[in-house]
């Protein structure tokens, strides 16, 4: 039997705590990690399990624009 999944990636937006990383240019989804954005790393595992029914959260109306600029 195959099942299809909806998967629900929570990105998250800005952040107080990252205030060093963060900017309004860079939520946290986008942070590069190895010269990566933390979120590709989701999305590629997602992928390879063949999980491509996505919905992506994101806090913020601006950082939702640049996450899905980026996607």
């Amino acid at each position: 039997m195959i099942m299809d999944f909806q998967v629900v990636v929570l990105a998250g937006g800005t952040s107080k705590k990252l205030v060093t990383l963060v900017s309004e240019e860079v939520p946290k989804a986008l942070l590069p990690v190895a010269n990566r954005p933390v979120l590709s790393y989701v999305l590629e595992l997602l992928e390879r399990s063949n999980l491509k029914d996505l919905i992506i959260v994101v806090e913020g109306e601006d950082a939702a624009l640049r996450v899905g600029g980026w996607i």
